[in-house]
């Protein structure tokens, strides 16, 4: 009974931790991300509770699981990704993921243990919900507390964590928004509830509420508006109707609490205890005007936002899929025959939407980008696991309706767990709406499954729900088998949670290798960050990617050291095989990845560009590898056209360069390629075309309006080329080569004045060149020195 009481205890003591730290717990350090810091401690104390609930169940000899449809039905969504993992290939991209991606099998698998834990466990009395809903609001307190003082004080960045105005101790500045709306019906719903006696409580919670709503006007998301609104008039709804049914606050029975093993019995507690029903056919009417004005907030947020001070004018630019994008992906996806029951896998919307995204997003800034989910987490799941993902999470969904249609049914709804319960349900249908709408981070993804696990408890607890009891005594047959799985259930979360935390500590040293160069340019330290990551898991494909960049860096650094000792060449040589091992291993741990055929490919096209033999052609590979997991991506095509004209067939650039036109129509480095091969071919027109289209695209890049300056002097049209080369020089004034043609331009037009200006800056930015001079006496003397045999460039 010891070990089963302290086994139980440390479970609970997880549970709290987990939802006093979650809102508000960092690492303060820059290259430990929010997201993956959150994850990790989920992952850490999820472990911990379930491994300890398990051996507290065996210990009493008694497993108890709830009937209840919302259990079973949250069983659905690990199984249906874990089935579709395997139907896809069981990769470790959709077991495992990288550092921070909630789209896979282990990390559902953990967010379901955290449910089944929170049910559990919090069923047991009445006062272990509410401490752990206390708990939960006093972690949010600190949350505030700490957004409060970064908006009062930006330069205060906690570590570097939160250098962004938009960045939050929860997550991203919508998930912000999400959990003060959150918040702000918490506060208010217990506020209003009747078993609120303290004083001290109620101050506290009206404080909470109010700083939650002054928030909420500083984020300012009209979805979010539109959540709260919504849940406000549902909660008002249930208030008016439940108060109008309840005619007596003496109706109906009473709450069953259960008490732990040692103290097994049924308390009949009656509600007067808890305050009767007076005064809840006024208070719906408070919740209807909280719906009112959030729906005010709708359309006058952005004006109210705009009179608020500069320092709390903060806008955000948030970039996510449309509904229309991940419709598309899917419908491409779901071509296939078996991906319309199993999709392509967890974890592999980034690889579908680099297949199948819509070629208009190519037009964007944000072409290149890799999105992770869709337009929201569920409507994701439909993508990467099917039908199964539709099944599940639609069971859910119904589930969550029908614990809403069950609580209008009871009566009695002036209890304290009702109350509780009411809220609960709130906030779980509220979480769940926002899985829809949105990709939530860690923090919300986790507070999703963990209000699951508070409902069911307080489902439990209420009475709404009764439970399976297994044990030796009552069927020997049912209790060793439940024993059977929750003993793999045990061992599957803590394998599960060991390979989770091994990525994101992996990963956070591959993010303090990058830290590290950045800061203080030292590869050998960073080299030693990202080989103690490769020791943590020696899978982290991300980490040979760095390593990759780190050894380029370090062979840069030898052949510009211009040590041709023996000792020196074979620290190259052995630098060379390293760098070249780590490509090989990337690609083998992830092989559709494109980003590790394209570390490979640069790998071998910088070592083509200095003569090795057979590195050509390993480059081409590499690139074509890419094209294959990378479909919308010009980038290899690009790759492969400046391979060809590194060993000088125009025909085959050209023909890259279109085919990536063709994906991308203004991509400037294929367009200023484009040109450049067409003037070398005497067609000036179609330089010229592709040459404006440059400047266009990126009007600020000094290099591309030289371009363009070139080709219309050597069309002989110095007008034009005059403009070109005067932006370009505006753009950069040290640009001697820009200079030298501006000159050469002016003297073609006979504006010798300016010629000489012009050439004046080239000769003090070149003095070593004699030839300039003698140019300059020419122009002096009011002659053209600029013939076609002397428009030699000049160095920069």
């Amino acid at each position: 009974m010891r070990r089963t009481n302290i086994a139980g205890s440390v479970a609970y003591w997880s549970l709290l931790f987990l939802f006093g730290l979650l809102p508000f717990f960092f690492i303060p350090t820059v290259w430990a991300p929010i997201a993956q810091a959150k994850m990790l401690l989920v992952g850490i104390l999820v472990v911990v509770a379930t491994v300890a609930w398990v051996a507290s169940a065996l210990s009493e000899e008694v497993v108890r699981m709830p009937r209840s449809w919302l259990f079973y039905a949250v069983l659905l969504v690990p199984l249906a990704y874990f089935i579709s993992a395997i139907a896809t290939g069981a990769s470790r991209t959709s077991l495992i993921g990288g550092e921070a991606h909630q789209d896979t099998v282990v990390t559902v698998f953990i967010l379901y243990a955290l449910f089944v834990v929170c049910s559990s466990i919090l069923s047991r009395g009445n006062r272990r919900l509410i401490t752990a809903v206390s708990v939960f609001i006093a972690g949010s307190t600190v949350a505030l507390l700490f957004q409060l003082v970064r908006l009062a004080y930006p330069s205060f960045t906690f570590g570097d964590v939160l250098i962004a105005r938009t960045a939050s101790v929860v997550g991203g500045w919508h998930d912000l928004g999400i959990f003060l709306g959150l918040l702000l019906f918490l506060s208010l719903a217990l506020l209003s509830a009747s078993f609120v006696g303290s004083r001290w409580w109620k101050c506290f919670l009206f404080c909470i509420a109010g700083i939650s709503a002054l928030l909420l006007v500083v984020v300012n998301f009209r979805d979010v508006w539109i959540g709260i609104s919504a849940l406000s008039a549902a909660y008002g709804a249930y208030l008016w109707i439940t108060s109008r049914r309840d005619s007596s606050p003496l109706e109906g029975a009473g709450v069953t609490t259960r008490m732990s093993p040692g103290d097994m019995a049924e308390v009949r507690t009656p509600q007067r205890e808890f305050g009767g029903s007076s005064g809840y056919s006024r208070r719906y009417l408070w919740w209807f005007v909280l719906a009112i004005v959030s729906l005010g907030f709708v359309f006058g947020g952005a004006s109210l936002q705009r009179t608020l001070p500069d320092a709390l004018q903060i806008t955000h630019i948030e970039v996510r899929p449309s509904w229309r994008g991940t419709y598309a992906v899917g419908s491409r996806v779901f071509t296939q025959p078996s991906s319309i029951f199993f999709g392509s896998g967890p974890n592999t919307f980034p690889r579908e939407w680099r297949m199948y995204k819509p070629l208009g997003v190519n037009f964007t800034e944000f072409w290149n980008v890799d999105f992770y989910s869709g337009v929201g987490f569920i409507p994701t799941s439909f993508v990467t696991v099917g039908l199964l993902g539709v099944v599940a999470w639609g069971a859910v969904i119904l589930a969550l309706l029908m614990s809403v249609l069950s609580l209008m049914r009871r009566r009695a709804e002036s209890s304290k767990a009702n109350v509780t319960l009411s809220l609960l349900v709130g906030a779980a249908v509220y979480l769940t709406a926002y899985h829809v709408l949105y990709v939530p981070g860690p923090a919300l993804s986790a507070l999703t499954f963990m209000f699951f696990g508070f409902l069911v408890a307080g489902e439990l607890l209420t009475g709404s729900v009764r439970e399976r009891v297994w044990a030796p005594s009552l069927d020997p047959w049912k209790y060793y088998v439940s024993v059977g799985v929750l003993t793999v259930f045990a061992l599957l979360i803590l394998f599960g949670g060991l390979q989770f935390a091994r990525t994101l500590v992996s990963g956070m040293l591959v993010n303090r290798s990058v830290t590290i160069y950045n800061s203080t340019q030292n590869i050998e330290n960073a080299s030693r960050s990202v080989n103690t990551a490769l020791k943590v898991l020696p899978a982290n494909d991300r980490a040979h990617r760095a390593a990759i960049e780190l050894g380029l860096l370090q062979l840069k650094q030898l052949i510009v050291s211009g040590d041709e000792s023996s000792e020196a060449r074979t620290q190259l040589q052995n630098i060379l095989t390293s760098t070249i091992q780590h490509g090989l291993t990337a690609v083998s741990i992830e092989s559709t990845n494109y980003q590790n055929w394209l570390s490979l490919a640069r790998l071998y096209g910088e070592l083509a560009g200095v003569g090795v033999e057979g590195a050509e052609e390993r480059a081409r590979s590499a690139y074509e590898e890419a094209r294959k997991s990378s479909t919308t991506n010009p980038y290899p095509l690009l790759a492969l056209a400046q391979l060809d004209l590194l060993k000088k067939d125009e025909s085959s650039a050209r023909a890259n360069l279109l085919s990536a036109l063709e994906l991308k129509p203004n991509l400037a480095m294929a367009l200023f390629l484009l040109s450049q091969i067409d003037a070398r071919a005497g067609n000036l027109a179609e330089a010229a075309k592709s040459a404006e289209e440059v400047v266009r695209v990126v009007p600020e890049d000094p290099l591309g309006w030289y371009n363009l300056g070139t080709i219309y002097y050597v069309s002989g049209k110095y007008e034009n080329s005059t403009a070109a080369l005067g932006r370009a020089v505006g753009l950069k004034n040290d640009y001697a080569n820009a200079l030298f043609l501006l000159s050469a331009s002016y003297a073609a037009l006979e504006r010798f004045d300016d010629a000489r200006t012009a050439l004046r800056e080239v000769i003090a930015l070149n003095p070593s060149v004699t030839s300039l001079p003698e140019m300059l006496a020419r122009l002096e003397k009011g002659e053209n020195p600029f013939a076609p045999s002397d428009n030699n460039a000049v160095d920069q």
